[in-house]
């Protein structure tokens, strides 16, 4: 079981009376990577990426391994939404989420809340849950973006004018500031930032211009052992692939598109190599803006009283691939895609502490509603982080996690299932009947597939018995290879 590293070893109890529930700030992006952020660790540490993400960090808990159940933006966001894994909300791929179902913010406006969503929401259905709503059609626009609401649809959408994340943070401005003081506010501000494609607010137009960015020691990987990306390497989503599809077309304001035409000769590594530094400063400026978003909002808080009284969460939806492996996107079950940032400032817990015990996207349901002292439903997955942010690390906490992929017809990746401990992965990829396991000890950035290794057999069959165990411990007994439509 991993420690809690503390800054501070002061036990208190953070259960909400209903005369002292705090007011709720909850902001959730899209494909923030964890290994672009200053406080988890960074590559770009030099360029000072995310000083408010950061500065969140130092007087809050930064869970440092937190991980998706399934990375792809929707059922993610389901699975935030209902603390239950993708077979037990229905949404897999694609799916229309069923509003009707039981939700956190549902339990949260029972609970005497006030709640408000304003942003990107990507999951078909209206909103459900919220007292007030504004949402992006879909991914929405960076530029100019329209809005939709309860009495807007989009045939007749809201038209507002600017760079989006600056849109957003404002609507969650103006809803603090005209708040009903007579209730505890829960706040729910959901940017589309960093999504591709990498499109920035033309502040940031300047920043890194002329800078020779770091490279991720695997950028140049050629996958071999890993069948399931080198098999399909000029299909599945590198750098080149995605960065031609969604980004080089698009004309950014003030700047020139990307051209090389020493590309037509280049492996598929190459023309990666080749494309990194124009993605990666696209990728940096882009997600800036969230940063000056957490530090607006928490500045508002600040003006209007708020700060001792209100819980801060900063998550992604899921990961991104930054280069390593040569990849883009996120998808799999290895590290920098299911892995994602998670910071939770509660007033009264404890300050500057780093979390190594596992957390998941399941788990923010049950912890909100515990910290607003509501009852937190036996059907829900995900376990309470309160503690955490106590002092305290429970005696029978998690000690793997699971996971599931199923669009095998989105960006022909194949289906997979995954189980992580504290020292290894295995992944299993039911179509090829095929295994990948990683030590994770000694191999952290998951290069050297043990798999087929005669001295690795026993562990191979531990691993094995550890998914089978995952598995049915969340009750998935959806078919091996899911059919999926679309």
């Amino acid at each position: 079981m991993k420690k809690l590293l503390l800054a501070s070893l002061s036990l208190v109890c953070l259960t909400a009376s209903a005369a002292k529930q705090p007011n709720m700030l909850f902001m959730l992006t899209d494909d923030h990577a964890v290994q672009s952020i200053g406080c988890f660790g960074t590559i770009f540490d030099q360029y000072d990426p995310t000083p408010n993400l950061d500065k969140l960090a130092s007087e809050g808990v930064k869970f440092v391994n937190t991980f998706v159940n399934n990375s792809i933006c929707s059922p993610s966001r389901a699975a935030i939404l209902t603390g239950k894994y993708s077979h037990k909300n229905g949404v897999r791929t694609w799916e229309e989420f069923d509003g009707s179902q039981q939700t956190f913010p549902k339990l949260l406006q029972k609970a005497g809340y006030y709640t408000v969503l304003v942003g990107k929401w990507h999951l078909k259905s209206d909103p459900t849950g919220f007292d007030e709503w504004t949402i992006l059609p879909g991914q929405g626009e960076y530029y100019e973006p329209k809005f939709l609401d309860a009495e807007h649809d989009k045939k007749n959408p809201i038209q507002k004018h600017g760079y989006v994340s600056e849109v957003i943070t404002r609507m969650a401005e103006e809803t603090i500031r005209n708040r009903d003081k007579n209730k505890p506010l829960a706040i729910f501000v959901h940017h589309k930032t960093v999504h591709i494609p990498f499109l920035w607010d033309e502040r940031e137009n300047d920043w890194l211009e002329g800078e020779t960015l770091p490279e991720p020691s695997t950028l140049r990987d050629t996958w071999k052992g890993r069948p399931a990306i080198a098999t399909a390497h000029n299909k599945v989503p590198n750098i080149e692939m995605l960065h031609k599809k969604f980004v080089d077309g698009i004309k950014q304001k003030g700047k020139k598109r990307f051209s090389d035409p020493a590309e037509k000769d280049m492996t598929t590594q190459g023309k990666s190599v080749c494309r990194y530094p124009y993605y990666l400063k696209s990728y940096l400026r882009t997600a800036r803006s969230i940063d000056r978003s957490m530090g607006e909002l928490l500045q508002v808080l600040d003006d209007e009283k708020m700060t001792d009284n209100t819980v801060v969460v900063y998550m992604s939806d899921q990961g991104f691939y930054l280069g390593e492996h040569g990849m883009s996107d996120k998808r799999w079950a290895y590290e920098e895609s299911m892995r994602t940032p998670l910071i939770i400032k509660h007033p009264q817990g404890v300050k500057g502490a780093a979390v190594e015990s596992f957390a998941m996207n399941l788990d923010l349901a049950p912890t909100l509603l515990s910290l607003a002292g509501a009852k937190v439903p036996s059907d829900m997955q995900g376990l309470s982080l309160a503690p955490f942010l106590e002092g305290r690390t429970p005696d029978d906490w998690r000690d793997n996690v699971y996971y599931r992929y199923y669009d095998s017809k989105g960006y022909n990746i194949p289906q997979h299932q995954a189980v992580r401990t504290a020292t290894h992965k295995l992944i299993y990829f039911p179509e090829a009947d095929r295994y990948e396991l990683f030590n994770l000890k000694v191999d952290p950035v998951e290069m050297n597939n043990l798999a087929g290794k005669p001295e690795y057999r026993e562990t191979l069959k531990k691993m094995q018995a550890k998914l089978a165990a995952a598995k049915k411990e969340v009750g998935d007994t959806d078919a091996d290879i899911y059919p999926i439509k679309r």
